[in-house]
C-alpha cells in the first residue's frame, strides 16, 4: 500500500507544512495531496512543494472540477508534470459541493455525473496531446457557438498522468470506475469495501477502457489527533461524524450502526448539538479515525493498512469548524504511520 499525507485548506492563514513533507519523504512516504474547498486552492502549493523534493507524487484531493475549465486544469497538471518530472502527478477531481460552485461563480449545479464524465474526457484529450474537440452534456471545445476550431495544446503530451475521481454518491463512484484510473472515497473505515465494491464493478463492466481494473487506485483517508486523553481526542472527530450525518447513513449503517444517522440528524435539526455529537459512540470513532497517543495510534492504523485500499492519506487534526493557522503537528504520528507500514524502523 503506498502512504501519504496531506495539506490543509481550511486554515485562514494558509501555510505549507514543509518540515513534515520533508520527513514524510525521508521516512518513505510516497506521496502527498492538496485540497480545497472554500479556502487555498489545490495547485498552486504543488509547485513549491515540488521544487522541495524530489520522490514524492504530487496529487489534488482534490481539484473542483466546477471550479476550472477542463483545459485549463489540464494544462496546469501538465505544467507541473514538466517542472517535477513524470510519473509525479496524480489528478484527483471532486465535484465539491453546490454552495462552493455557485456562491463563487462557478456554473449552476446542473448534472454533476454528466460534468465529470465530460471532464474525466477532455482531460485525457489534453494529456494525450489530441485536438480540443469534444462536445458534452456539461462541458464542451472549442465553447459552443463559437466560430473557431479544435486546437492541441502547445505542450509536450503527458498521458501517464492518472486521474482518480472522488466520490460518496452510488452513479459517480460507478463512473470513477468506467472513465477513472481511480477513486477516492469521501467516507471510508476498514471493511468497507462491501459497500462500494459492488458499486465499482458495475462500473467496470461498462468502461470502453481495456482492462478497467488494471493498476486502479483506491486512495482513502483516515484523520489523526494525539492526545494522551483519548476521549477527548475523539470529541472533534464526533462533531464531524453529527455534522456530516446526513450524508453517511449508508456508510454508518455498512459499519455496524443502523439508526444512528437519522437519530442525529434529527437532533441536529432540533439544533441539540451538544446531545447530536454525544449520540455519536466512542466505538464509532475509534473505528474511523486514529486518536490517542502516538504508540495508540502506532497500533491502531494496522487495519487500514491491511484493508483493500491502494494508498491510504493519513491527515493531521480536526476538520470541521477549526483554524490550525500556526498550531503544530505531532510529526512522531506520522512517523509511526511509516512504522507500522514498514517504511522506517521504529525509533
Amino acid at each position: 500500500m503506498q502512504i501519504a499525507t496531506e495539506i490543509r485548506w481550511q486554515d485562514r492563514r494558509f501555510q505549507v507544512p514543509i518540515e513534515r513533507i520533508l520527513k514524510s519523504e525521508e521516512w518513505g512516504y510516497d506521496a502527498v495531496f492538496t485540497a480545497e474547498g472554500r479556502g487555498s486552492d489545490a495547485l498552486t502549493p504543488l509547485g513549491y512543494v515540488a521544487a522541495r523534493t524530489s520522490k514524492l507524487k504530487l496529487g489534488t484531493r482534490i481539484i473542483q472540477v466546477t471550479g476550472r475549465p477542463p483545459a485549463v486544469a489540464a494544462r496546469a497538471l501538465m505544467t507541473l508534470e514538466h517542472m517535477a518530472g513524470p510519473g509525479r502527478v496524480i489528478a484527483g477531481l471532486g465535484s465539491a459541493s453546490r454552495d462552493t460552485t455557485e456562491q463563487q461563480g462557478g456554473p449552476l449545479w446542473g448534472n454533476p455525473v454528466a460534468r465529470m464524465r465530460d471532464y474525466v474526457e477532455i482531460l485525457r484529450r489534453v494529456f494525450a496531446g489530441q485536438p480540443l474537440d469534444y462536445q458534452g452534456a456539461e462541458y464542451s471545445v472549442p465553447t459552443p457557438g463559437s466560430k473557431l476550431g479544435p486546437r492541441i495544446l502547445d505542450l509536450e503530451p503527458t498521458p501517464d498522468i492518472p486521474i482518480i475521481v472522488a466520490a460518496s454518491g452510488p452513479q459517480i463512484i460507478k463512473l470513477s470506475a468506467e472513465v477513472g484510473d481511480g477513486f477516492m472515497p469521501s467516507f471510508f473505515a476498514p471493511g468497507m469495501m462491501g459497500l462500494i465494491g459492488g458499486m465499482l464493478d458495475e462500473g467496470f463492466a461498462r468502461s470502453k477502457r481495456p482492462e478497467p481494473k488494471k493498476d486502479f487506485q483506491i486512495w482513502g483517508h483516515v484523520d489523526m489527533l494525539v492526545n494522551d486523553d483519548v476521549r477527548a481526542a475523539m470529541r472533534p472527530f464526533k462533531e464531524y461524524a453529527a455534522t456530516w450525518a446526513y450524508m453517511q447513513k449508508e456508510f454508518m449503517t455498512a459499519r455496524g450502526f443502523p439508526g444512528l444517522a437519522d437519530r442525529v440528524v434529527e437532533l441536529m435539526a432540533a439544533k441539540r448539538f451538544e446531545e447530536a455529537v454525544n449520540a455519536v459512540p466512542d466505538e464509532y470513532v475509534d473505528g474511523g479515525w486514529l486518536v490517542g497517543p502516538v504508540d495508540r495510534i502506532r497500533e491502531r492504523v494496522r487495519p487500514w493498512l491491511d484493508s483493500e485500499l491502494t494508498g491510504l492519506i493519513v491527515r493531521y487534526g480536526e476538520q470541521v469548524g477549526a483554524d490550525r493557522s500556526g498550531a503544530g503537528e505531532n510529526l512522531e504520528a506520522f512517523r509511526a504511520v511509516a512504522e507500522a507500514a514498514g517504511r522506517v524502523r521504529r525509533a
